[in-house]
């Protein structure tokens, strides 16, 4: 997929062909149906292939490529790396005493409803040392493996949803771009809201869960000719749709949520300048786009290492680390 049409983490996640976009959407519509009436979806499974090195806890990380940690590279295709957030916070987990260790299932280009129910992931889209579930969904095979480690689970963190959008951020006409966004957002909300159930009732209610967004880094789209408009209705669709959906869902289980887009400065006032290399005098929030991913420098929107450590340290903060 082009680099300039996505959205954080939506490189593709699977390398068998996918169905055209009507069948999915029929797909999504009939498995929706049978989740309001409960969630027998959710079928025993086979755990994830590769062997866990035993340790005294696990931090959980489920997501996209956020998670998994995905950059661009100079010498060709971009992959995943332990650049992600979820290697920083490991590290900050085993400066203790304790022998923590992640377990990271996230899966580069997923999206929410890909995570609760599309099964496998391609090797090259798996975060790095994560298990392999070549036969299950991520978070199928994440929840079999948190319940048969339930005493040993430290920490969960999902980084889910931005990848359901992405049609919606590229739609030019404003009507048509909230139609997309009022159609896309409750799947992500009722996926999510499924993951985070079978989640929670796995490690009980004193494991802490958090939830992490995403940088608007389309606000940069500002300093090219005619990108004011995309700039303006990306931080609507974060701001009045994405965010507040994801923040409400994790809530009601009593998860915590790191609002990554207000992190990096997304929501700053207009009247907070800074200056910006080859542009002078620009919007604060802008040059924190460009200070925190690869988007102003490879047309990339994955976090850097320092946006990566940004998210990591507002987890940390968030379960007092």
């Amino acid at each position: 997929m082009d680099k300039q049409a996505q959205l954080p983490g939506s490189r593709r996640a699977a390398s068998k062909p996918r169905p055209g976009l009507w069948v999915r959407r029929a797909a999504r519509i009939a498995v929706a149906t049978s989740l309001v009436g409960g969630l027998g979806w959710w079928v025993a499974t086979a755990s994830a292939t590769d062997p866990v090195a035993a340790a005294d806890s696990y931090y959980v990380s489920i997501g996209d490529s956020y998670a998994a940690g995905y950059r661009p590279s100079f010498m060709g295709p971009g992959a995943t790396s332990r650049d992600g957030f979820a290697y920083r916070v490991e590290e900050k987990l085993r400066s203790g005493s304790e022998d923590v260790r992640l377990v990271n299932f996230a899966c580069s280009g997923t999206t929410a409803y890909g995570m609760a129910f599309d099964k496998g992931c391609a090797d090259d889209a798996r975060a790095p040392g994560g298990p392999e579930y070549t036969d299950t969904p991520q978070a199928a095979a994440a929840v079999d493996f948190i319940s048969e480690h339930r005493d040993r689970i430290k920490l969960v963190t999902l980084g889910i949803g931005a990848n359901d959008l992405l049609r919606c951020a590229n739609e030019a006409d404003p009507a048509q771009r909230q139609t997309c966004a009022e159609a896309e957002v409750p799947r992500v909300r009722l996926s999510l809201d499924s993951v985070l159930e079978r989640i929670r009732a796995a490690v009980g209610p004193n494991v802490p869960i958090v939830g992490v967004s995403y940088i608007n880094v389309y606000l940069a789209d500002a300093l090219k000719p005619d990108g004011s408009a995309k700039a303006d209705a990306a931080t609507i669709l974060f701001q009045n749709y994405l965010n507040p959906t994801l923040a409400q869902t994790y809530s009601k289980y009593g998860a915590k949520f790191v609002d990554t887009t207000a992190l990096a400065g997304g929501y700053l006032p207009s009247t907070d300048k800074t200056y910006l290399e080859g542009h002078g005098t620009v919007p604060a929030s802008i040059g924190r786009v460009c200070s925190l991913t690869y988007y102003c420098t490879d047309n990339d929107p994955h976090p850097n290492r320092a946006g990566h450590d940004l998210i990591a340290g507002e987890v940390e903060k968030a379960v007092g680390l």
